[in-house]
């Protein structure tokens, strides 16, 4: 149950970091109508949603508590 519940967390986490890694792109100075490649670009563009997915899926991995 646990490693499902983490890979829900990391697939359901995987969009609000692209959407965050497109802002930091863009603030970066990111050109939105140039093809060319970057070296820069490989923190916002993966950096950030691997981030993302790995704080989700480690996050789901983690055992329930009793309260």
């Amino acid at each position: 149950m646990r490693l499902l519940r983490a890979t829900v967390f990391g697939l359901i986490a995987l969009f609000p970091g692209i959407i965050v890694a497109l802002g930091a792109y863009l603030l970066l100075g990111g050109d939105t109508e140039s093809n060319d490649w970057e070296n820069w670009m490989y923190g916002p563009c993966y950096g950030i949603p691997a981030a993302f997915v790995i704080i989700a899926f480690t996050s789901g991995l983690r055992e329930d508590r009793e309260v």
